[in-house]
């Protein structure tokens, strides 16, 4: 039997292996259909990734079931004002939670985004690292409190007790808990997916710590974005999802969106996250299929770090049903799940 040390061992040689790999060596092919049971669509995203997978929970409250949310913060905390905003909700100090509530009702009542009612009961699962010095551990905390605001606190998971840098916590990784660097994957030894999928899944399969039996399928992306222009707002041309092989043969699956964080995306990091996130190996034995968006380092519209847009670079109708970036990636699920979803 290979050792645990040895199969990570050998899972970070891969990783500089993918890293030296270009990620637009492979075609992208058109996003396929599966059967998607209903209610199984849920998200989980880390840093800007974060903040993008709360957007979506709290935009698309009627499609999303489920929501891991690592080092993000609260919803509209940037307000379509960076400058002015982004140091606050980084750290977590002066946020005005009571106004992002009255937000998100307003925009409720008006349609832009469905009604928060949606929100409660359905599982989150969140994390903050107590050495997190991107994203500091009052900015979850304001989330947590806006949280308090739709749903009952018995829905919420909630691990601020870990000494942990700002990073996607795996236990694939060999970087260490407290450590800050490229690729921003930690292993803090727990497994994070383990516990947010059986939030959202009920009781798991064990995961499959071999070869997987699955296909990773990079897809055309551009599909999906206005005008077929992804690059207009800062995502990629192609992104990517995983599918085990029980889903492509057909059977009843579900669907999580994994989200990565600035300086994360394929361009930056090739297919390092897509491929040693820790997710697969539970997708493959419990019929989960994994779409990865993807975002590009921009400079018009500003975005050099690839970050999702969860202050307004794209627009200030960014954290709203319309906003380009969450329409494309919603439009990724609904085609995904073969055009069934209603929202």
């Amino acid at each position: 039997m290979v050792s645990r040390f040895t199969r990570l061992s050998m899972r970070m040689l891969l990783l500089g292996v993918a890293l030296l790999l270009s990620p637009w060596a492979w075609a992208a092919s058109p996003l396929g259909a599966y059967n998607i049971a209903p209610s199984s669509v849920t998200v989980a995203g880390i840093s800007s990734g974060g903040y993008m997978a709360v957007q979506l929970q709290v935009a698309y409250s009627q499609a999303i079931f489920g929501t891991a949310v690592m080092a993000g913060g609260a919803y509209y905390c940037a307000q379509n004002n960076e400058a002015y905003w982004g140091s606050a909700c980084a750290t977590g100090n002066g946020v005005p939670v009571s106004s992002l509530v009255d937000y998100t009702n307003q925009q409720a009542a008006a349609g832009t985004i469905d009604p928060t009612g949606n929100i409660a009961g359905k599982p989150i699962y969140m994390f903050s690292g107590m050495l997190d010095t991107v994203n500091y551990q009052a900015a979850m905390d304001d989330l947590y409190s806006y949280y308090q605001s739709f749903t009952s606190t018995a829905n919420i998971t909630y691990n601020n007790y870990t000494a942990a840098e700002h990073a996607w916590i795996t236990p694939d990784s060999v970087v260490a808990c407290s450590y800050l660097a490229a690729p921003y994957m930690n292993n803090c030894g727990f497994d994070a997916e383990q516990t947010f999928l059986g939030q959202f899944y009920g009781q798991l399969n064990a995961r499959n710590d071999g070869t997987l039996g699955g296909s990773f399928i990079q897809f055309d992306q551009d599909a999906f974005c206005p005008d077929s222009n992804c690059a207009a707002i800062s995502m990629d041309s192609s992104g990517w999802v995983y599918v085990p092989q029980n889903c492509a043969q057909g059977q009843s699956c579900r669907l999580l969106v994994a989200l990565h964080g600035c300086s994360q995306n394929q361009e930056t990091i090739g297919t390092t996250f897509v491929q040693y996130a820790g997710i697969n190996e539970w997708a493959d034995t419990n019929n989960i299929i994994v779409l990865y968006p993807q975002t590009i380092n921009a400079t018009v519209p500003y975005n050099p770090y690839g970050c999702w847009d969860w202050w307004g670079y794209t627009g200030g109708n960014y954290a709203l049903k319309s906003g380009p970036q969450m329409a494309a990636i919603m439009a990724e699920v609904n085609q995904l799940a073969g055009g069934t979803l209603q929202f």
